[in-house]
């Protein structure tokens, strides 16, 4: 046994650093400490303390963003309850089905805690984060006006709207049909932009060829949970549905905390697919950590 000067940090702990580690946002600190206690007053105790011992004033900003957002607690933790990430399914069936009820759920409930925990509930804040990633999408050239855009796992539509507005044409899909339904009432007004169903395995229905972008943000984790071929099957599926010189991006591969297995596991899928790396991954956004990955069929 490790002697206590040396035990390993608690998952609070580490949470905590994560929070008060320079450029973290104070929103996503404040996740990852409600994630990672075991109560709310846990929580604001270990917080309280923290704020006490650091000198800068990240934690500070974590303590302030919790006290403008008092439901917080309820927000991460309600959705916790029903999305259990590190489960591991009986088979890709049983999970894309599991999935496919929670999102149902999370669409009348918590819809926008429900695709982007991060952003707490808030709305501007998630449109604010959904902004930010069309921004980039738009800096890389991948899409803009005219441009021809499947927003794979679209939820609630959140980054769909983004894209229509900026000019691109949509095709949102979603394996839940709750959130295919959030995203059209909540996109009701645009033009560009068409919802649909998916099965969860595949692209079927969608044609060869269609897209100048296939966008995939926090969608993958699932694919990846769902275990057998899943994942690079869908990776796949992106590669038919693309164009010559089309783009695939993906932004968070998995949860499991490994970017190189991650990079590997995505690399050797894109390979078989046909496509090739962009660039390096990285981490491009203020608002949040997402881990991004760009490839193109060439």
């Amino acid at each position: 046994m490790r002697p206590p000067a040396m035990a390993e940090r608690s998952p609070l702990q580490a949470a905590l650093e994560r929070a008060a580690a320079p450029g973290c946002p104070p929103h996503l600190g404040l996740m990852h400490l409600l994630m990672a206690a075991s109560s709310e007053a846990e929580a604001r105790a270990a917080l309280n303390r923290a704020c006490v011992d650091d000198a800068s004033s990240t934690l500070r900003e974590v303590a302030e963003c919790w006290a403008g957002r008092p439901d917080a607690w309820a927000t991460v933790r309600g959705v916790l309850a029903k999305a259990q990430h590190d489960a591991a399914p009986a088979s890709p069936e049983d999970s894309i089905r599991q999935w496919s009820g929670i999102f149902d759920a999370l669409a009348r409930e918590k819809p926008e805690a429900g695709v982007a925990l991060y952003a707490l509930g808030d709305p501007g804040l998630l449109d604010r984060a959904s902004r930010e990633i069309v921004d980039a999408l738009q800096d890389w050239a991948c899409a803009g006006p005219g441009s021809s855009v499947l927003d794979l796992g679209c939820g609630i539509g959140r980054l769909s709207r983004v894209l229509a507005e900026g000019g691109a044409e949509v095709t949102g899909a979603d394996v839940s049909a709750g959130m295919v339904e959030e995203a059209r009432r909540r996109c009701a007004d645009l033009d560009r932009v068409t919802f649909l169903q998916t099965s969860g395995h595949d692209l079927a229905g969608l044609v060869d060829g269609r897209f100048d972008l296939v966008l995939a943000v926090d969608v993958f984790p699932y694919l990846v949970q769902a275990g057998g071929n899943t994942a690079a099957r869908h990776v796949a599926e992106a590669a038919r549905v693309l164009r010559m010189g089309g783009r695939l991006v993906i932004a968070n591969v998995s949860y499991r905390g490994d970017d190189a297995l991650d990079a590997a596991d995505l690399a050797r899928w894109a390979t078989e697919a046909g496509l090739q790396q962009e660039v390096p991954p990285s981490r491009p956004f203020r608002l949040w950590d997402g881990l991004v990955f760009r490839y193109r069929k060439p």
